[in-house]
């Protein structure tokens, strides 16, 4: 009986390593082609219409994104790792996850960015809601880089693990109506309707956040905001979801060492549940990736190495 159990848990680790491998050879070439297709525009070539720009962790800015745009989308920690940073369209966009400030990875992006185009706009997506500061802090890194046409946010699926039950806010999501919300903003952009969204000034906290801080401070690392259990059976697929390159396998095992973005891929996504948050995991059985979004897509927007290598 031991040894039929030890034989099964030898075959699933090694299937989920090859998965691990073989999704990587995926994603490198998947996001290639993407990025070619949004920013060709030799002879014979046909300038895109709209372009939108993204970063995902879970899903849910990346299935906006294609929402509005078909297949015309860019990862941008991809175009960082291939060092794409021009693009040129009659519209483009930018989608990206509210968890503080604007992400860095996209701070970093834009920062190196050429963007010219007619009309420009921007989503935010949120799980609890928007604050003044959030459409502010996008509007002071554009600025002197593109007029801001459009901003919007647009609510989804609560995922952050130290801070809900994953399962509840699954159960619960149908009543977001998401896809109106999109629809809606997709036709404010294909109007070339100019609004910035003025989210309402929140009221004074009438107690203290019981719930322990999620990340720390800025310069948090990986490997102090998530703990590896030893259900980790080094099948790589947190090094293909990080979007900063934080994850090696080592000795089969998954090693965690880097700044740390703080948007939860790796936890998210992990097979078999073997990342988990410092700061809290209120639910440790249950994770969340959008419906709409697979785990290849995850990997093939956020790979920054192209196989599953030792340190």
């Amino acid at each position: 009986m031991s040894n039929t159990r030890n034989n099964n848990i030898i075959t699933r680790r090694s299937a989920l390593k090859l998965l691990g491998l073989t999704t990587a050879a995926l994603a490198a070439g998947g996001t290639s082609a993407m990025l070619e297709s949004c920013t060709a525009h030799g002879p014979g070539k046909k300038k895109n219409n709209r372009i939108v720009l993204y970063f995902t962790g879970t899903g849910n800015s990346l299935y906006v994104a294609k929402s509005l745009a078909g297949d015309n989308i860019v990862s941008i920690p991809a175009a960082l790792r291939d060092k794409r940073y021009n693009y040129e369209a009659d519209e483009i966009g930018l989608v990206y996850p509210k968890y503080g400030p604007v992400p860095q990875i996209v701070q970093d992006f834009l920062a190196k960015a050429r963007l010219k185009c007619n009309y420009f706009f921007a989503l935010i997506t949120y799980s609890h809601n928007l604050k003044p500061k959030d459409p502010a802090n996008l509007l002071k890194v554009l600025e002197g880089k593109v007029k801001v046409d459009y901003l919007n946010g647009v609510h989804m699926v609560d995922n952050r693990l130290y801070k809900c039950d994953m399962a509840q806010n699954i159960k619960q999501s149908g009543s977001l109506n998401v896809d109106a919300a999109i629809a809606a903003i997709k036709k404010d952009i294909d109007k070339s309707k100019h609004y910035i969204v003025e989210p309402p000034t929140p009221e004074p906290s009438k107690g203290k956040d019981q719930g322990k801080k999620p990340h720390g401070k800025p310069e948090a690392t990986a490997q102090t905001m998530f703990e590896i259990t030893e259900a980790c059976i080094g099948c790589g697929i947190c090094v293909q979801v990080c979007p900063r390159g934080d994850y090696k396998v080592v000795d089969d095992v998954a090693v965690a060492q880097g700044p740390c973005e703080r948007c939860l891929a790796c936890a998210q996504n992990c097979p078999q549940l073997a990342i988990t948050p410092v700061a809290g995991d209120v639910n440790p059985k249950a994770r969340y990736r959008n419906p709409n979004v697979s785990l290849r897509e995850i990997e093939r927007s956020n790979c920054q190495s192209l196989i599953v290598s030792p340190i």
